[in-house]
């Protein structure tokens, strides 16, 4: 069976996404986990994608190994220990179809990271568990075993996790090398990767808003002239999932809380300027608020600026210059919160204080924590320093005693 994922978007603009079988019809018990336990959870789109890809790549490991999970299930025989050992391992490889649209993953050498198979065997734990609730002829033991089963799933996900103590903070970017890629995207420079002048103002605009509030990609994409006091100088970021006026088929979405967020009159100024010189003067741009829109000639002028676009976009940045290929929309975002955390180092603030302004302005709960895991880089450079200042000190002494 060929599964794809499809998305709809229903009458009220609420976005779904749903696998879909041979036939076009969604597959009953992916679409009901779907709609009970993640719709039904309001998380974004995105987040639906990402357990839906995880299911359809349990449908793969199904069809290769001729298992039948839910004739399985309502024989209230689940999952062995080795049955979920070969499902570990497949999860490992990348999928890729055939021409014949056989799943062939199997046999590749290549390996996915850790991080996506322990994302892939998350989700198939909590599904595979709500899938039995489903399925199993109810007995004292039905839920007590489902539960172990999932159990025995997550203890079998990758050991070597430091991903999620992660990286964040080593995305380095040096600012000099951003001063010069804003200089290469400044309206009229001669390096400048596009050649129309609208597009340049606003593809410059785009990357200074991204490097100096780190917002996400969906956030900026996601502005629109009403979150803009001019006068007050403060961009309001606001959540519109599911929003009927967004044409985009994919619809970019503040991920974080709304806030207000303060910035200067000259990027204010800026703002003014793309949408008065360039912007308002599309006569389909003024049918809708959204900031960035299309330039292009074509059916799409004047439109909202798309994900896809949004990517083209910054694939130009990369080649715009040699030592740019690391430069994308979150990467800025990390960038960010290092120069936070050396401004508030010369400031003085204290780490409950800064990690109180970084959560606000970066749209998160207080207490989730995601403030001290983004100031982790600078917590290393600092450790860094400080044992380098111990071993300087040490043998400086000791050359000292050698000339005694």
């Amino acid at each position: 069976m060929i599964i794809r994922m499809r998305r709809l978007t229903c009458a009220d603009g609420e976005r779904l996404v749903v696998l879909v079988g041979d036939d076009g019809v969604p597959l009953f018990y992916p679409t009901l986990f779907v709609t009970a336990h993640l719709r039904g959870g309001s998380l974004a789109v995105n987040t639906n994608i990402n357990a839906l890809t995880a299911i359809k790549s349990l449908y793969a490991w199904q069809e290769y190994f001729g298992i039948d999970i839910e004739a399985r299930f309502k024989k209230n025989l689940l999952l062995e220990a080795h049955e979920i050992h070969a499902l570990r391992d497949f999860l490992q490889k990348p999928l890729r179809v055939s021409a014949a649209q056989k799943v062939v993953s199997i046999k590749q050498p290549k390996v996915v990271c850790n991080e996506v198979q322990y994302a892939r065997m998350s989700v198939i734990a909590i599904y595979l568990e709500f899938l039995a609730g489903k399925l199993q002829r109810a007995t004292d033991l039905s839920s007590a075993a489902a539960t172990a089963m999932a159990s025995q799933i997550r203890a079998n996900r990758p050991q070597n996790a430091g991903w999620l103590e992660t990286d964040r903070e080593d995305k380095h970017l040096d600012d000099e090398m951003l001063d010069s890629l804003e200089m290469i995207l400044k309206p009229g420079s001669e390096s400048n990767p596009v050649g129309s002048y609208p597009v340049q103002v606003r593809n410059a605009l785009l990357f200074s808003i991204l490097r100096t509030t780190g917002f996400r990609r969906g956030e900026a994409l996601n502005l629109k002239i009403e979150d803009i006091d001019f006068a007050s100088k403060v961009i309001k970021v606001v959540r519109r999932a599911d929003s009927k006026g967004d044409v985009r088929a994919i619809q970019p979405t503040a991920k974080t809380f709304g806030r207000p967020y303060p910035v200067l009159p000259e990027l204010i100024q800026r703002i003014y300027e793309y949408v008065t010189e360039y912007r308002n003067k599309i006569p389909a741009a003024r049918r809708h608020g959204y900031l960035f829109v299309v330039h292009k000639e074509g059916p799409n002028l004047g439109r909202p600026l798309s994900n896809s676009a949004f990517g083209k976009i910054f694939d130009q940045i990369k080649h715009a210059a040699a030592g740019h290929a690391g430069v994308h929309a979150h990467s800025l975002r990390h960038h960010w919160n290092y120069t936070f955390s050396k401004n508030s180092d010369e400031r003085e603030t204290s780490s409950a204080e800064e990690e109180r302004s970084r959560s606000f302005l970066m749209g998160w709960m207080s207490t989730s924590g995601t403030a001290a895991t983004y100031n982790g880089r600078r917590i290393k450079e600092k450790a860094r320093v400080a044992t380098l200042e111990i071993q300087a000190k040490h043998l400086k002494n000791m050359h000292k005693d050698n000339k005694e």
